[in-house]
């Protein structure tokens, strides 16, 4: 489908809830093609953003604008964006076809053009033959692309999804995920995706905003908000990490840590840059292992330093190293531009 894509803006957006502020003066750039994931626990203002930005809620202030034209006063179906919901929302006594050509029967679309729009839908999902069954005759999976079909029919330029995985098993997760970066790279629409799942934004995402409190912690490439995350509760949320509390000289004696970075309150160091095969230059200590787990790929392990600190390392099964036994002292490297400083 050759479609048009549009720019997407919140300028100062604001909303409260009695005395709740759910989003506290959101400001956005989405660029026109972009896939952008609002990520965040519940409660970060995320799904309310997206619903502002769909019409399914109204600002307390501010403005959200796709394209050139401000949308905060329009109701839903004249702001001309595509939904994918959690739950399908999918008519159960509508066929598969009959489903997805629903957004362009609402268009007035004539019914040459919506049997060949809908069967380019159905194909691009994978789901060329499906189009007479009922969504009670197909899986968890097969529903969420019929749902996907509906969104990207109608050509929107935007296109939203609400935690639109969540109700997957993993690996049917991981295979719409696929399903997903293809469909953006085949149509280039504008998506902003919410989930509070951190894989799934680091997957699939051009740039991820972090939410919490109704505030963008950060906004950056998944690669920056994982490798340098810009505050402990950001270096929390993404991925594993160990957080090593240094004084006000970036001192750590149990690790070895000499200054690293002035006023820094601590040090995120991910599981999988600490290593027993050390480098040059490499900061070395030693650890008690107090857990060894298998993981397939990796083995995990437990360990702690002289000072009582608890640490966890992720080390990949290749190289012929055996597991250390519970309770050995090993010795411990990582070089010193794998610790992040963070300052709040």
């Amino acid at each position: 489908m050759d479609q048009g894509r549009a720019p997407v803006r919140f300028e100062h957006v604001v909303r409260r809830f009695r005395s709740v502020v759910a989003l506290d003066d959101l400001c956005l750039d989405i660029a026109a093609g972009e896939f952008i994931t609002l990520l965040g626990p519940s409660g970060s203002g995320k799904t309310t953003a997206l619903n502002i930005l769909a019409g399914f809620d109204r600002a307390t202030s501010g403005e959200v604008v796709i394209g050139e034209r401000a949308v905060g006063a329009l109701p839903p179906e004249k702001r001309n964006v595509g939904m994918v919901f959690q739950s399908f929302a999918l008519f159960p006594h509508m066929s598969v076809f009959e489903n997805v050509a629903f957004p362009l029967r609402m268009r007035k679309v004539n019914s040459s053009e919506v049997k060949a729009r809908v069967f380019r839908a159905l194909e691009m999902v994978q789901l060329t033959g499906f189009g007479d069954r009922r969504p009670a005759a197909l899986s968890g999976g097969q529903r969420q692309r019929v749902a996907l079909a509906r969104a990207v029919v109608a050509e929107p330029p935007v296109l939203l999804m609400d935690e639109s995985l969540s109700a997957l098993d993993l690996k049917l997760r991981e295979e719409l995920q696929e399903e997903i970066r293809r469909l953006h790279r085949d149509l280039g629409t504008t998506v902003l995706f919410v989930t509070h799942d951190q894989g799934e934004a680091l997957t699939l995402s051009d740039r991820v905003a972090l939410m919490n409190r109704g505030r963008i912690c950060q906004l950056g490439t998944p690669d920056a908000l994982y490798d340098r995350p810009a505050n402990r509760f950001v270096a929390d949320f993404i991925g594993r990490t160990n957080i090593v509390p240094v004084d006000g000289d970036g001192h750590n004696a149990s690790v070895g840590l000499e200054t690293v970075a002035e006023h820094a309150v601590a040090l995120s160091i991910r599981p999988e840059k600490l290593r027993r095969v050390r480098g040059q230059g490499d900061i070395v200590f030693d650890a008690v292992v107090q857990d060894v787990a298998f993981k397939g790929a990796t083995m995990e392990l437990r360990l702690r330093t002289s000072s009582g600190l608890i640490l966890r390392m992720s080390e990949p099964r290749t190289g012929g190293q055996s597991a250390p036994a519970l309770g050995e002292t090993i010795r411990i490297g990582f070089a010193p531009h794998d610790a992040t400083p963070l300052y709040e």
